[in-house]
């Protein structure tokens, strides 16, 4: 049996509870149904005599005006449909949220014929739903998202919480409307391995967490973004979840990563770090051949220069012969104390006589110094240095550090204020 269009309207519209309502835009006429009456505690004809004031007397205040701006953007051509959300009076006090939307109906040349027709829907619950989610999203110390990776790479934003522009510089609107803006607040040092994290955790599905950088003026923050994917049937993936500040944690990790590295009197690193970096070096060159090369330096008679001049002014001659490695050597040279005089050199990329050119620049540069004790007596320091350089021959790091320090007891042996490279140590056993 075929139904009647008729039939099927109104199955679906008692199916979705819907009120419908007819407005004509030249008499103001007003037609509501008797679902429409009911969704706000009524019968029609309890509201008799209905008219267009009828509904502008149960709508909020302050949505009338929008109401009446949604529906100029339609009859405009900026909209496809009337369409806006509104709230309304229920007889119980209430106020309930309307989702009204409507389309223009005209019926010949009929002047009177301009009719807008249209539907209730009350969406109240919902609306609550989503009033509450915005304040706990509001109250998080952080950014509220939703990421989207289309299959074929686009990607976008469909909810960002309003502390977006408080951590990135940018409204949570702009972000939705061109997503790549927040992309772009991001250091450039930590793009790649964002962008990589984000390609790992859609690969697998599996928690995405990221430490990075965002850049907003002249202001640089650590973030953490945590976030859990699930991929949709069209194969796009999606990630809930919340950037958090975590700046001052950041810098404190910082710092004490600093501080387990370093030698808290000169500033340099200490021996930890050294071992590390040359456990490193020494599998780049294994891999790929590159040259490096390693200077022990020590203090002649430090142990006089306490006993004579004490050990504040000894603190000063290591505080001064630290600043004189580093102005000495290259950035990428690896400079430590590795003990109470004693000092090293890690020097990449370069080969043993380079290196002795080096320490035996250290070497004048120490004995020109001129110190003076708080007595007001002048005096001079020197070192010994020995110099190495990896070899095909060379076990291990251990036997490199063994064929430095031959190299510099060497040194010492022969007088000290000399420096000695790798092979005359041997030569001279």
């Amino acid at each position: 049996m075929q139904l009647s269009a008729e039939t099927r309207l109104k199955a679906i519209l008692e199916g979705t509870g819907a009120g419908t309502w007819e407005l004509n835009l030249d008499t103001y006429e007003v037609i509501f149904n008797e679902r429409w009456a009911q969704m706000l505690g009524y019968t029609l004809d309890e509201l008799n005599p209905v008219s267009f004031e009828t509904w502008e007397r149960l709508c909020h205040p302050d949505d009338v005006r929008a109401a009446h701006l949604a529906l100029a953007d339609y009859l405009n051509g900026n909209s496809p449909q009337y369409e806006c959300v509104l709230r309304m009076r229920h007889r119980d006090g209430d106020w309930r949220y309307i989702h009204t939307r409507g389309t223009l109906f005209n019926h010949g040349d009929d002047p009177d014929s301009r009719w807008l027709m249209g539907t209730h829907l009350d969406v109240t619950e919902e609306k609550l739903v989503q009033n509450q989610l915005h304040r706990l999203a509001q109250s998080l110390p952080g950014v509220i998202y939703t990421y989207v990776v289309e299959p074929d790479g686009q990607f976008h934003f469909p909810y960002l919480s309003r502390k977006t522009e408080e951590f990135f510089g940018i409204s949570a609107e702009q972000a939705r409307a061109n997503p790549q803006l927040l992309f772009d607040t991001i250091h450039p040092d930590d793009l790649d391995r964002l962008q990589a994290s984000i390609d790992e955790s859609a690969r697998t599905l599996n928690e995405w967490v990221c430490d990075y950088r965002v850049v907003v003026g002249d202001q640089v923050q650590w973030v953490r973004g945590v976030s859990t994917p699930e991929q949709d049937l069209d194969g796009s993936i999606t990630w809930h979840g919340v950037i958090t500040n975590i700046d001052e944690r950041k810098r404190l990790e910082l710092e004490l990563q600093e501080l387990s590295i370093t030698d808290e009197l000169t500033g340099l690193y200490n021996r930890r770090y050294m071992l590390q970096r040359l456990e490193e070096l020494t599998a780049q060159q294994e891999r790929y051949g590159h040259p490096f090369s390693l200077i022990s330096l020590d203090i002649d008679f430090f142990k006089a220069i306490n006993d004579s001049w004490g050990h504040p002014m000894g603190d000063t001659v290591l505080r001064t012969f630290a600043e004189l490695i580093e102005h000495g050597t290259r950035k990428t040279d690896v400079v430590a104390r590795t003990g109470g005089e004693e000092f090293i050199v890690l020097m990449p990329n370069t080969r043993l006589d380079d290196a002795r050119h080096v320490a035996e620049a250290l070497r004048i540069a120490l004995e020109s110094e001129t110190f003076v004790s708080d007595e007001g007596e002048d005096f001079t320091v020197t070192l010994s240095a020995g110099v190495v350089s990896w070899s095909p021959g060379v076990a291990t790091v251990r036997e490199l550090l063994s064929q430095c320090d031959r190299s510099l007891y060497e040194a010492k042996r022969a007088g000290r204020n000399r420096v000695v490279i790798q092979g005359e140590a041997n030569q001279n056993a």
